[in-house]
């Protein structure tokens, strides 16, 4: 019996994961150790020269063979960061992204010396938005919803992570209704959310990784990749108070085609778009007029 240590198992791991031509293989094997041994990355340092026994090693190497095929590491681990809060991922769940971020830290922004604050996060997925809203809104009450049963049993299990389940709701059904039959009409000061946007062209462009493990529910937004879009816009305003805040992500090609619907509403005010780091698109936000 071959006799692995921390050490040892990484360098295998990281040659496996180089030769598949996984681009970040040094850190992901890494991730995949800490995952299977229940410790930090500081810790498979310190303690790199500790033996491991078979079945550890086995599992390793079985979950280095997932990576391989590109399934991507969130899902491996089931776990990832986010507005530097750690998130339970799992399968059929869309992973929640650095980009989105920018749409909290702006909602965030927007929504700042208000007290008791009634907000919606529609396509809730994992919960990234709606339980980072409610993490660092101390004074808010945040209602998740989401069609995806998988989607909502991942964002319960964050809720319950951080001790959340006083100010947020589950909420169940296909986007906006869920929030009608909780009787919410008009008491909404903010309605945001990051519904599936991707058109049709761009979903055969994905990597791999996205395409073929991620859920299309969840990136699909029909042959323009603005049908949710127009239909959250339907109802969104007798959802939201006067002068409530409706703020979206967007692709990085769709702020003016977004902005163009929002204003061709006749009802929202103060339409902007806000671009992210690289200078593309990213979300778009305007309110309910008074």
């Amino acid at each position: 019996m071959v006799e692995h240590t921390i050490r040892s198992l990484l360098r295998e791991g990281v040659i496996l994961l180089r030769e598949s031509g996984c681009p970040s293989y040094i850190l992901d094997a890494e991730l995949i150790l800490c995952h299977i041994l229940d410790m930090k990355r500081i810790d498979i340092i310190k303690y790199r020269d500790r033996v491991l026994g078979e079945e550890e090693a086995v599992d390793f190497f079985r979950l280095v063979e997932e990576r391989k095929k590109g399934k991507p590491i969130q899902y491996i681990t089931g776990c990832q960061e986010f507005m530097g809060i750690d998130f339970c991922v799992r399968e059929n769940v869309l992973i929640p992204r650095p980009d989105t971020e920018i749409l909290v830290e702006k909602t965030l922004e927007l929504l700042k010396g208000k007290e008791k604050l009634r907000i919606a996060d529609v396509c809730t997925g994992s919960g990234a938005i709606a339980v980072s809203l409610a993490y660092y809104i101390p004074h808010a009450y945040v209602y998740a919803a989401d069609i995806s049963e998988d989607a909502l049993e991942c964002c319960r299990r964050n809720i319950e992570r951080h001790q959340l389940g006083r100010r947020m709701k589950l909420l169940r059904g296909d986007l906006l209704e869920p929030l009608f039959e909780e009787g919410l009409e008009g008491k909404l000061d903010a309605l945001v959310s990051n519904p599936p946007y991707i058109s049709k062209k761009d979903m055969d462009s994905l990597p791999t990784g996205v395409r073929c493990f991620e859920p299309h529910l969840a990136l699909y937004g029909g042959r323009e990749g603005m049908d949710f879009y127009i239909r959250i816009l339907k109802d969104a305003d007798k959802l939201l108070k006067k002068g409530g805040l409706l703020a979206f992500e967007i692709g990085y090609d769709q702020g003016r085609a977004l902005k163009k619907i929002i204003q061709d509403h006749g009802i929202y005010k103060d339409v902007r778009i806000e671009k992210d780091l690289a200078g593309l698109d990213r979300i778009v936000y305007c309110y309910l007029e008074e």
